[in-house]
């Protein structure tokens, strides 16, 4: 009896959308994506934006036995990146974007945050609102493997990822305060630190704030994990 053979998969699949996990042990209501994309006359070469939102961990409670975060007010973030990939040819039997690749990267950073201070200045209790903006702009180089399963679901790791970045925080505090405004914002700058760990370079390099600002450039690394769906269109 005539038998039909089961057709192949002509789907050329080029595009790849993720969603990033490492976002959610980070921070905080964190939604971020990915899309990479291979080069359509570099078949071993992709590039890939990112974009999305994630707020600064929480930052309430006594930091030193003088100051003390009421409350936060107002938390905004997002971050935006680029990179760009080679994918190893001597070392995958796959076609990108499956298996070793490194490649070029940046990504920016921005965080928005307004805390109510109190503040025990000798038994007087004066309260006020710091406003803080912190943004962090990240140019370095990653190695890492991305899994293909089924031709559907990817699996992206990132495990080495060095950077030189630079770290730019502004402080503003208003209130009826009379201690001088460095001292309560250098003991943010100190209690973020257990937050994000890159600012323990700032620290490390003596980079205190004065008027209320710190603008220096330290090295940063990256990790990253990323789950996505692979997708595409059929072969003409």
């Amino acid at each position: 009896m005539p038998a039909q053979a089961q057709k192949g998969d002509t789907t050329a699949r080029r595009s790849t959308l993720k969603v990033d996990i490492t976002s959610y042990w980070l921070y905080r209501d964190a939604l971020m994506f990915s899309y990479e994309r291979v080069v359509k006359n570099r078949p071993n070469h992709t590039w890939a934006i990112t974009a999305g939102l994630q707020e600064f961990p929480e930052l309430v409670g006594e930091l030193v036995d003088t100051i003390t975060v009421k409350q936060e007010n107002k938390s905004l973030g997002y971050k935006v990146g680029g990179e760009y990939r080679f994918y190893l040819k001597k070392e995958n039997k796959h076609a990108a974007p499956h298996g070793v690749y490194i490649g070029p990267y940046t990504s920016y950073h921005y965080y928005s945050n307004n805390r109510a201070i109190e503040v025990n200045n000798s038994g007087e209790i004066q309260n006020g609102n710091l406003e803080s903006t912190l943004t962090i702009l990240n140019i370095g180089v990653q190695l890492g493997y991305q899994f293909v399963l089924n031709n559907r679901w990817t699996i992206d790791l990132v495990f080495v990822g060095p950077s030189v970045s630079n770290y730019a925080f502004k402080a503003d505090l208003t209130g009826n305060i009379s201690v001088d405004p460095d001292d309560i914002t250098n003991e943010v700058l100190l209690s973020l630190i257990d937050k994000y760990p890159g600012f323990k370079d700032l620290i490390s390099e003596g980079e205190y704030a004065e008027q209320g600002k710190v603008n220096t450039w330290a090295y940063g690394y990256r990790y990253q994990f990323q789950i996505g769906y692979h997708f595409g269109r059929k072969k003409k």
